[in-house]
């Protein structure tokens, strides 16, 4: 049985592009995020993350949130999460 958390279960196709789909059980739609798409969020499924957007339903707007490796963020928490700046390093002296 597909469970929103594990998007390896997830069975449902969207049309031509075949990205994994899932309804809720409020109804809400998420999508694999297209891994072929030039974006941040594109690298990172390129790299081997599951990551998946929350619409309110099929054709509904953006709720804001989004699924990655199985937790919900905001897109401004994953993005503080998953694309912090990395510290200098220091040079030896």
């Amino acid at each position: 049985m597909p469970e929103l958390n594990n998007m390896k279960t997830w069975t449902d196709r969207l049309g031509h592009s075949g990205l994994r789909s899932f309804t809720d059980g409020a109804g809400h739609f998420w999508l694999e995020q297209n891994a072929a798409k030039a974006s941040n969020w594109a690298r990172l499924a390129r790299e081997g993350h599951e990551v998946a957007w929350e619409f309110d339903g099929p054709g509904g707007a953006y709720t804001g949130r989004m699924l990655i490796d199985g937790e919900i963020f905001t897109a401004s928490d994953a993005t503080k999460r998953f694309f912090q700046p990395q510290p200098a390093k220091s040079k030896a002296r």
